[in-house]
């Protein structure tokens, strides 16, 4: 087994990232080390891909590489104080999705650093690498896609997978935020998608006119837990979704963020919407972020992410 020394010799890009982060937070250092170590080489290979392409993006110099890091670092720490707060208080600080889009959707400079750092999150979390892990694993299942659809993209990475696979097809991008939009966008060009391949709405979903009424496949990753009304958002995803159509999405309980609104208890409750919404759970996961029950994690209020495979209920197979 090669030593973390000769990976990160391998894979330079990668490993400039790794290093500009933990050398602004010593703390970060040991963490990402002890996840990255036990990985294997197909998990470096992609890292590399990954911010390689980034280096078209917002990696082209070092001053970029650097301010990267910052976000990551920024990011990481608005987690780690929301959730001593939700320890203390048992609620999430904002109650309101019209709070988080004033202070973080609709603000630039939080909104670009916060996406940045959740990019890179998903290569760097063990939670959310195994969520990507779950997207990816059912994409590469997938024969023929001819009207996608991703809810709130964000940071534009799960949109890239789905596209990337399928680069005939038109997408459609709807978000509320134009600074995801705008990385999005980033993204997508990164790795050589075209914009003949996509459109984008800028507008709250369940409000927004989408020409589309009926989608082969639709992702939804982290969305539930950011809107006032999760249960109306997911029957009207069930409404735009084929029949023979299916749907990733992800969510977490106990999950605290500086723009979470929506609080799941348990992943019970996440169950239990999902079906009520109309869809059947064809596979799901669910990854606590400390190694105890689930009884455990609503008690102490551990934070669970929470990844499904959804097809409307009435599907005929």
């Amino acid at each position: 087994m090669l030593k973390i020394d000769d990976l990160m010799q391998s894979y330079p890009e990668f490993a400039n990232i790794i290093n500009l982060i933990s050398e602004q937070n010593p703390l970060q250092k040991k963490r990402i080390n002890n996840f990255i170590s036990s990985q294997d080489l197909d998990y470096w290979k992609y890292a590399e891909e990954i911010c390689y392409r980034l280096s078209r993006t917002f990696l082209k110099n070092r001053e970029e590489q650097i301010e990267a890091a910052r976000s990551y670092n920024r990011m990481s720490m608005d987690f780690l104080r929301e959730q001593i707060r939700f320890s203390k208080t048992g609620v999430y600080r904002l109650d309101n999705a019209s709070s988080a889009e004033k202070d973080v959707y609709n603000n630039p400079e939080v909104m670009r650093y916060y996406m940045v750092g959740l990019f890179l999150s998903y290569l760097l979390w063990p939670n959310h690498f195994k969520i990507l892990c779950f997207l990816r694993k059912y994409v590469d299942r997938l024969k023929d896609i001819k009207r996608y659809i991703d809810i709130a993209p964000g940071h534009g990475l799960f949109a890239m997978e789905v596209i990337k696979k399928f680069p005939e097809i038109m997408a459609v991008l709807l978000d509320i935020s134009d600074t995801s939009i705008m990385m999005t966008n980033e993204i997508l060009s990164a790795f050589g998608i075209k914009e003949k391949n996509f459109r984008f709405i800028n507008g709250d979903f369940l409000s927004a006119h989408i020409d589309e009424k009926e989608f082969d496949f639709i992702t939804m990753g982290e969305v539930l837990e950011h809107v006032n009304n999760a249960p109306d958002f997911l029957k009207r995803v069930n409404a735009i979704l084929k029949k023979e159509g299916s749907v990733f999405m992800s969510t977490c309980a106990n999950c605290p963020a500086i723009d979470h609104v929506y609080h799941f208890h348990n992943i019970e409750e996440i169950r239990d919407l999902i079906q009520d919404s109309g869809f059947s759970i064809v596979n799901d996961v669910a990854l606590p972020a400390e190694a105890v029950s689930q009884e455990e994690c609503q008690k102490r209020f551990i934070t669970v992410n929470y990844c499904a495979i959804l097809e409307k209920r009435n599907r005929v197979r």
